[in-house]
């Protein structure tokens, strides 16, 4: 059901898009991906008697996500050769990007902060990319400082004017200081806390956290019951946890286990001087620069329009079926050995099984916005604004050394409600009108002359963006569980986790990838784990 400030929103937009867009037949658009349709048809009667030969392949991944993308770069490097099959044309699943703008763009995941001292695939491969340098007297890594955020990093517009960071101390009422400084002083105490095992209570990758129930029991109760608890009552310490449950779950406060929403501030604990500036690794395509890196190491280009059907285990390895949406026929692969870097609701299709955990998903919408000189010299890499339904947008020219007239800002927002559901019907019933009008009227509100200065919106509906870490999300997650789902047929993907990061995409798909390796017998050396 469609809360009634989200039916009033839309009304707006709507009346926004009748009355302002068409006199502004300057801005062009479109809504792009997913392909909602052709995924659909999973659910349909489809030909699925392949009326080619068979095809063969060392291994097979399905999906080309940071997931798939992690276990294909592993394999490689263990000397197989990969087949990655991806519906989509584009790649990275919301690590993808768009290169058709002055400058790249992301269409969804936009950065990476530094990572953790657990995430060993991840320094792994930031190292193969020349993206950590070297390492300090500490063993620290060193970072290259091109990629680290330059300032200023992020700004909130909070009370009629912009203020540099998220928490405009200035404007704070003094209960609103000393709250958001007790809520700070509590995280930074959890993320030096570690539990009964010795394991920090709360580390990337999820799998490293402590067992220890005295953590584990923040996993029974929502984040929104926990602040209340914890006697966490302004309204601005509200918002600024809320932003974090929105922004790394796409949900709101009281759709997310405490457990996940205090990791999203316990679980970075990295310091070296040289990240006193910035912690966040960004590039104008945002983790779409990581997902180009990885598809130029493997060996084979990637298939895309490839609709994965079913895959099943033989004697001798996997069969795999797929549909080819150019060819708009069946194509079957035939493989030692097969991994699934898809969705808990997808693999449980392709394997006809009902062992993968049930998942609920947040919908986003993710908007790309062509503007044709810059909407304020002085912005930020990232723009919040509060009490807005978004999170605000991203500048994909901020690290360019010279100014440019020309950028593509990026807008997120995420659709956090408890009926993703109905939120995902909605998204896909509205026009490119409609879901551009919203987009401008949201920021219109702290840039009034973005409308004529704006060139083109595209805008990407993720239907299924993320997973969402309701309370029992641990209880329910197979993160320690072996990634085989047969003796050849592996699965990787966020959703044993829970929650989707960067981190633990990579580890997932590393992680399968080096089970595979086992059964094939293909030498991998040492773990990156």
């Amino acid at each position: 059901m469609i809360s009634r400030r989200e039916l009033l929103r839309t009304m707006g937009a709507a009346w926004f898009a009748e009355q302002v867009l068409p006199d502004r037949g300057h801005i062009s658009g479109r809504i792009v991906g997913a392909s909602h349709a052709i995924g659909h048809k999973l659910r349909e009667p489809l030909p699925t008697m392949p009326t080619a030969p068979s095809e063969h392949a060392d291994v097979v991944v399905i999906g080309s996500g940071i997931s798939g993308l992690s276990a294909a770069w592993r394999l490689a490097k263990a000397g197989v050769t990969p087949t990655v099959l991806e519906l989509e044309p584009l790649v990275g699943g919301t690590s993808s990007w768009g290169d058709d703008g002055v400058v790249p763009h992301p269409w969804g995941a936009h950065y990476l902060p530094v990572p953790e001292r657990g995430a060993r695939s991840v320094t792994r491969l930031l190292t193969e990319l020349g993206v950590i340098t070297d390492w300090d007297p500490a063993g620290q890594p060193r970072f290259d400082n091109t990629m680290l955020c330059h300032a200023p990093e992020e700004r909130l517009h909070f009370r009629d004017r912009w203020h540099g960071g998220l928490v405009p101390y200035e404007s704070l009422t003094s209960s609103e200081r000393a709250e958001i400084d007790r809520f700070r002083a509590k995280m930074h105490e959890l993320s030096r806390a570690r539990g009964s095992d010795g394991r920090d209570a709360f580390a990337i990758p999820a799998a490293l956290s402590s067992r220890d129930p005295t953590y584990r029991s923040l996993d029974d109760i929502t984040m929104a019951a926990w602040l209340t608890r914890e006697g966490y009552g302004t309204a601005f310490l509200r918002w600024f946890a809320q932003y974090g449950t929105l922004d790394d779950f796409g949900a709101e406060l009281d759709q997310v286990s405490a457990w996940a929403g205090i990791h999203y501030y316990a679980a970075r604990k990295l310091e070296t001087e040289q990240l006193e500036g910035s912690r966040y690794l960004v590039w104008p395509e945002g983790n779409g620069w990581l997902a180009r890196q990885l598809v130029a190491r493997l060996p084979r280009p990637i298939q895309t329009g490839a609709l994965a059907l079913s895959v099943r285990p033989t004697r001798s390895g996997v069969e795999v079926d797929y549909y080819c949406t150019r060819r708009q026929a069946a194509r079957r692969v035939r493989a030692k050995a097969a991994i699934c870097a898809v969705p808990a609701f997808i693999a449980r299709r392709l394997l006809g099984r009902g062992e993968f955990p049930q998942r609920t998903s947040s919908p986003w919408v993710v908007a790309n916005l062509h503007v044709r000189q810059p909407i304020d010299p002085n912005r930020a890499w990232d723009s919040v604004i509060y009490d807005s339904p978004s999170l605000g947008y991203v500048d994909a020219g901020h690290q360019r050394i010279a100014p440019a007239e020309q950028t593509v800002l990026t807008y997120f927002r995420a659709y956090g409600e408890p009926n993703p559901a109905a939120t995902r019907s909605m998204l896909l019933d509205k026009s490119w009108g409609v879901l551009a009008a919203e987009i401008l009227s949201d920021l219109s509100v702290v840039h009034p002359a973005l409308t004529s200065q704006t060139q083109r919106i595209d805008v990407m509906v993720w239907g299924h963006a993320m997973p969402r870490p309701k309370p029992g999300f641990l209880r329910a997650s197979t993160m320690h569980a072996t990634p085989l789902v047969d003796d050849r047929i592996g699965w990787a993907h966020v959703d044993q986790t829970g929650f989707a990061l960067f981190e633990e995409a990579n580890y997932r798909g590393v992680r399968a990838a080096e089970a595979i390796c086992d059964v094939i017998d293909a030498d991998t050396g040492d773990s990156y784990l």
